[in-house]
């Protein structure tokens, strides 16, 4: 089953490498990944489809636990 995050990921080295690492070992597939322009200077906004049988709001907790991560939203 597919699942879509919203992101608010701050733009550091290796943020969205941290982002999709985590969604991986936690056994989360992703599938998609579209990045842009995020709400403030120095953000993107990233929306993450990943596949999985497992909640997608144990991901988005785990996410959020990332220093770069601002903002998770589970669609």
């Amino acid at each position: 089953m597919n699942h879509k995050l919203n992101l608010d990921v701050r733009q550091a080295e290796g943020a969205l490498l941290r982002v999709l690492g985590t969604a991986e070992r936690r056994g989360y597939s992703p599938v998609a990944l579209d990045a842009g322009p995020g709400p403030a200077a120095g953000e993107f906004s990233v929306t993450l489809t990943v596949c999985s049988d497992r909640d997608p709001g144990l991901l988005a907790r785990q996410l959020a636990n990332l220093q770069d991560v601002r903002r998770v939203e589970v669609l």
